[in-house]
């Protein structure tokens, strides 16, 4: 009779298991898959807008995946940084061309060789929280506080990432259904000149979901 008993228990208990097996490697899965969003020709592009001594000079940064094979995407980056000279500003326009490990973000080949091995900045895991440890190009950093932005003509809830250094300082906002980076502030000291940088997205063809 025990010994019957024992087997039905067993019997009952091996559906539970495999649904608790299966609940566990679809979450696996989840948090180690590419973004939803992510395909041939996805871009997002900002609005760049620096200001220094009652200057100010606007111009745009635009990022697109060239190309996606299975978990490798190709990614163009035209942007723009600045040069200080004697004093003197000067914006200047950058490009470059990555290969991106999709899940993991990382650079694996890229047209300037300094950004290899480092995280993509333009995106992040959509399963964060707050106290979340995240890494980007500028290193790993605790997710501390989020904010709502009005982007892209709608309101965005996103997790905040703060750095200070002794040169400059950066937050950046990103979107925390999609991970995608929206806005970001940079303010930068050099030669006694304050140069402050604000990116926000202005445009894309990735639908954002709520």
């Amino acid at each position: 009779m025990n010994r019957r008993r024992l087997l039905l228990i067993c019997l009952l208990l091996i559906p539970v298991l495999c649904v608790t097996i299966a609940v566990y490697y679809i979450t696996q899965s989840q948090e180690k898959a590419k973004p939803y969003w992510l395909a041939s020709g996805a871009y997002m592009t900002y609005e760049q807008v620096f200001m220094w001594n009652n200057q100010n000079e606007t111009e745009y940064m635009t990022w697109n995946v060239t190309e996606l094979r299975d978990d490798t995407a190709d990614l163009h980056l035209v942007s723009h940084g600045v040069n200080v000279t004697d004093g003197n500003v000067a914006i200047i326009e950058g490009e470059a061309n990555w290969t991106i490990n999709a899940v993991t973000r990382e650079v694996s080949s890229s047209s300037d060789s300094s950004y290899v091995e480092q995280k993509c900045p333009f995106w992040i895991p959509a399963d964060l929280r707050v106290g979340s440890s995240v890494d980007i190009l500028y290193g790993a950093n605790t997710i501390r506080r989020s904010e709502s932005i009005n982007v892209l003509g709608q309101q965005r809830d996103c997790w905040v990432l703060e750095y200070d250094w002794s040169t400059a300082s950066m937050k950046r906002w990103y979107d925390k259904s999609s991970g995608l980076c929206l806005r970001i502030l940079v303010v930068l000291y050099r030669q006694d000149i304050t140069v402050t940088t604000t990116e926000t997205a202005v445009s894309t063809n990735i639908g954002l979901t709520q």
